[in-house]
């Protein structure tokens, strides 16, 4: 089964974004700070992992330089001090792992964030499908993904979309995207005429 790359993405930019509260937690010197970077360190290796992703042991890696001190026959001084220092120099290199990480899969989803706005524009300009207030969003989503995938002129579309995505990603890409004013019978030509002027 085709793992889900938006939740790849989401995962990968949530750890993200907890990292500047992490350094924060290093500028007040807070002792929490040590036991906190390990398990985000340990959470994006589960992540890397269940995707099968070949920089978790550049992860693993970095991990192993803030544990080795504990091991190091020659270690002398306080070992949460010897540990907080290798700590503060990988910093940088554990945030730029994740970063070069989730580049190559957030490009693909703004790429694919496009191409379903355009086949939207094309099904919406049609009248092909209106949506019908109060009709379930998932229903009428269904709807629009059926078209894409039947329609002569937008099947290369959804083709493409389903070579990167399983269909449960591209089905939440349209559902995030789609403007549903857009497929109102009442404002379709107003909102295409919008469309068209920006």
């Amino acid at each position: 089964m085709q793992k889900s790359l938006i939740h790849l993405t989401n995962n990968l930019s949530n750890l993200l974004l907890e990292f500047p509260s992490l350094v924060r937690r290093l500028e007040k010197k807070d002792p929490q700070f040590l036991p906190l970077l390990l398990t985000w360190i340990e959470s994006a290796e589960d992540l890397l992992s269940t995707y099968r992703i070949v920089e978790v042991a550049e992860l693993s890696g970095l991990k192993s330089k803030i544990l080795s001190p504990s091991y190091s026959n020659d270690f002398r001084g306080s070992l949460r001090k010897q540990q907080l220092k290798v700590a503060v120099d990988i910093l940088y290199d554990l945030q730029e792992c994740l970063q070069k990480t989730l580049e190559p899969h957030q490009q693909k989803v703004t790429q694919s964030r496009e191409l379903i706005n355009q086949l939207l524009s094309i099904v919406a300009e049609s009248g092909a499908v209106q949506y019908q207030h109060p009709s379930p969003l998932d229903q009428f989503v269904r709807q629009i993904w059926q078209i894409l995938n039947s329609h002569d002129q937008l099947k290369g579309g959804a083709v493409q979309l389903k070579s990167q995505f399983s269909e449960q990603d591209v089905v939440l890409l349209i559902a995030e995207e789609i403007d549903l004013s857009r497929f109102s019978g009442r404002t379709r030509k107003k909102q295409t005429a919008e469309a068209v002027a920006h």
